[in-house]
């Protein structure tokens, strides 16, 4: 065939084919015009929330266009899940496109819920915008108050306040009440007012026990409560003023209070109770009843014994809630003995101390007798049990006098004491501890420490001086001196003879002789020198004839003379030599009754007593001789206290004292011819240097194991 008639040969076919096609598709239903172009319809791009309840939300929406077929139903669909669709709950409102509004209702309060507008039409169902809300609780607000001073023992008055009624109807309003913190389990009183603020009684509680409650309010959707509070109520019992204690005699008291408060039942007894004990009770003293009902009320407090404390309580009650008291108080009854009042020890000094009472009331009868009673082990002293004196009552009624010989560093137990025809009173106890014994001076002595016994000592009215020594590896010339004026160690002037130990030195007016000695080489030496006190100045004395080179003397000024008795040159003498200070001269003196060194020379009034050093074999020679003029020696006294020898004396108020080789301190009393043992060294203070009383005070000290001085006051040590 020519190609150019093949388009009209096809054109010819397809017009044959659509002839004969099948008869069935012009039957079909006929559909609208324009459906086959439509879609579901178009939802407005927000939905807006008018209002919300407890059981609904009104929301405004827009169908925006129908899409080619007409709305047949517009409306919204909710469900508790997100995405809800028309197959869950749904409410319709209307149709065509627009704005429009509606309720859904029905909803539980207090849930969240999705909601969704939606149009249907021929194609379909459209949605808009989702949104989430939750129901209104419906309930209100409402506060819990209890009423002030409503609360009694088995009463109270509680309520609320409806702040915001919620939705509906209030069906009820009223109180829970319960003793557990979490209200369970719980009572409840109604309360039949209808206005916001609610009163209800509560009756039927127990005293003394916390209660808390809470206001609620119930509507159709359910109870909303107030905040918990808590009350106590009371005991029930009356409130009972302080007592007055009017009069107190011998065996009887007067007294008087005030019923303030009758409580929550009138009282039907008043009255008061007393004993010995503190905390009186009905069921536990006497008591004597005056009376019912409130208001002042005056007692009798009898059958009581003389010179006792009584505790006293003012009780009120009924049988319905008990009883109540006041606070303790007290009184003491009238002493048919003395009242006597001990007063402070004062004037503790010289062993002795200012002791005495005061009579507060003589009793029954006049005092005969008064005094103190002491004790060094019983806590509450009397005339029967410790040492006592009797002293004079002066017309104030005080009696004092001074108690001597007490032991130092001890404590006592003092009482005052009285008597008069019915018997013997005692004042309190007062605890008193005596001045110590020994007082360490606390400054240091600058100088470097000597060994024991090497040094030599001297002093004046408030200086005690000490001089040369040995100090270890060489011997020292060094002069210092403390000072109880000054409280110091000062150093002076040296002396000219150079470095030496065991030196005598004997102070008479305002200078000091210092004789002797033995230097480094142990050569021992007769130099001879004045020291001026006042001038700090050092004189050289050279006088023939002299004695012998010696150490270890014994040195003594009697009469404006200086005497050396004894000591060691080659061996022990027994030599007494003289120096006549106006004359400058020595003069031999009659020999000591033995050949001796060491030991004490003292001087107590005129009598100078001597002895207690070593032999010429270095045995302690335990005899101690007197004499009045140096010439003639008698026989004072054998010393058999002391342990081993002697390594310090001095003399303290007419006393000798002395230290033992067992560093106890001896005390000898010439006017008796008596040897004691008194106080022994504290540790520290053992292996002397110095021993000098400055104004009646002894002191010791220096020794290798302490650089300070220990004051000794002998008048303590008894």
């Amino acid at each position: 065939m020519n190609q150019k008639y093949l388009p009209y040969a096809f054109l010819s076919l397809l017009f044959t084919l659509f002839l004969t096609l099948p008869s069935a598709c012009i039957d079909d239903p006929e559909v609208e015009p324009g459906i086959q172009n439509a879609h579901t319809p178009q939802m407005g791009e927000t939905v807006t929330i008018n209002a919300l309840t407890a059981s609904s939300v009104t929301l405004t929406a827009t169908v925006v266009q129908a899409n080619g077929a007409a709305v047949t139903e517009r409306g919204f669909c909710w469900s508790e899940q997100a995405h809800p669709t028309v197959d869950h709950h749904t409410k319709v409102f209307g149709k065509g496109i627009g704005e429009y509004q509606g309720t859904v209702d029905g909803l539980v309060n207090g849930r969240d819920y999705y909601i969704r507008p939606y149009a249907r039409n021929a194609k379909g169902v459209a949605y808009g915008e989702e949104r989430k809300v939750q129901t209104q609780t419906g309930l209100g607000l409402v506060h819990t108050f209890i009423i002030a001073d409503s609360t009694r023992a088995a009463t109270a008055v509680c309520g609320g306040r409806i702040e915001i009624s919620g939705e509906g109807e209030i069906l009820a309003r009223g109180v829970y009440y319960s003793t557990s913190p979490d209200m369970n389990p719980k009572d409840s009183v109604l309360s039949t007012s209808a206005a916001d603020s609610f009163l209800c009684p509560i009756r039927g509680l127990r005293p003394s026990t916390t209660y808390y409650v809470e206001a609620f309010v119930r509507n159709h959707f359910g109870v909303y409560n107030g905040t918990r509070k808590s009350f106590t109520t009371t005991d029930g019992r009356s409130v009972v003023s302080s007592l007055t204690v009017l009069h107190v005699s011998y065996t009887s008291a007067s007294v008087s209070a005030t019923v303030l408060s009758a409580g929550d039942a009138p009282i039907e007894e008043r009255g008061f109770c007393w004993s010995t004990l503190p905390e009186p009770t009905l069921t536990n003293s006497p008591h004597v009843e005056v009376g019912s009902g409130t208001g002042p009320f005056t007692g009798q407090c009898t059958g009581l014994e003389a010179n006792r404390k009584y505790y006293v309580r003012a009780y009120a009650g009924n049988r319905v809630y008990g009883y109540s008291y006041s606070t303790p108080d007290s009184f003491t009854t009238l002493s048919s003995l003395p009242t006597v009042v001990t007063l402070p020890a004062s004037t503790l000094t010289r062993g002795t101390a200012t002791l005495g009472g005061r009579i507060v009331s003589p009793g029954q009868s006049a005092v005969t007798s008064c005094g103190i009673c002491w004790s060094l082990t019983d806590e509450t002293p009397t005339l029967y049990n410790a040492e006592s004196a009797e002293l004079t009552l002066s017309p104030g009624g005080t009696f004092t006098g001074q108690l001597s010989g007490l032991k130092g560093g001890r404590t006592y137990y003092i009482r005052a004491y009285a008597t008069n025809a019915e018997g013997t009173s005692y004042g309190e106890t007062v605890v008193q501890r005596m001045p110590s014994i020994f007082r360490t001076i606390p400054h240091n002595f600058p100088g470097a420490a000597r060994l024991q016994g090497t040094p030599t000592c001297f002093a004046t009215t408030d200086r005690g001086y000490l001089l040369g020594g040995d100090i270890g590896p060489y011997y020292s010339a060094d002069l210092y001196y403390y000072s109880t004026t000054t409280n110091e160690w000062r150093q002076m002037l040296a002396c000219p003879a150079g470095p030496l130990k065991w030196q005598t030195a004997v102070t008479l007016g305002g200078s000091a002789y210092v004789f002797g000695g033995i230097d480094v080489n142990h050569r021992t030496r007769n130099s001879f020198y004045r020291y001026d006190i006042a001038s700090n100045t050092w004189y050289t004395i050279a006088s023939s004839p002299a004695p012998d080179s010696l150490c270890l003397a014994l040195g003594v000024a009697l009469n404006g003379n200086i005497f050396l008795i004894g000591g060691r040159g080659d061996t022990a003498t027994n030599h007494v030599w003289g120096y006549n200070v106006a004359a400058s001269t020595w003069i031999r003196q009659p020999d000591f009754p033995t050949q001796h060194y060491g030991g004490v020379a003292l001087t107590v009034g005129t009598m100078v007593y001597a002895g207690l050093g070593r032999n010429a074999d270095g045995s302690f020679n335990r005899n101690l001789w007197r004499t009045i003029d140096l010439s003639t020696w008698t026989p004072e006294t054998v010393c058999s206290v002391a342990n081993g020898g002697i390594l310090a004396g001095t003399t303290c108020r007419n006393k000798l004292y002395l230290i033992d080789e067992s560093f106890t301190i001896l005390e000898y009393d010439p006017a008796t011819h008596t040897w004691t043992r008194r106080a022994q060294l504290p540790s520290d203070f053992r292996g002397i240097h110095c021993m000098f009383t400055l104004n009646d005070i002894i002191y010791i000290g220096l020794s290798q194991q302490s650089s300070t001085l220990l004051a000794y006051d002998p008048t303590w040590d008894n």
